[in-house]
């Protein structure tokens, strides 16, 4: 039992780290996790926990979208001094 949670934590971490560590997403990554353990026991029980392919921080999807800048205001004239 301690070796499957351990497996289950070591993928789930995987899970978080190739999605670029977003924060609140624990429980979807463990479900993630079990889901794949549970694929890959029925073949062969011995088998590890096959690691998804990593994406680099960069090409994962945004969590927010940042609203467009807003357009500065014109500069005023400046006045002559004498």
């Amino acid at each position: 039992m301690k070796d499957r949670e351990d497996q289950l934590r070591q993928r789930a971490y995987g899970i978080w780290q190739s999605e670029g560590e977003p924060h609140g997403r624990d429980c979807d990554h463990w479900e993630q996790a079990e889901r794949e353990l549970t694929e890959v026991a029925p073949e062969d029980p011995a088998a590890p926990a096959k690691p998804a392919a990593r994406r680099k921080k960069a090409d994962a999807a945004p969590q927010t979208i940042a609203a467009e800048p807003k357009p500065k205001a014109p500069r005023k004239p400046r006045t002559k001094t004498a």
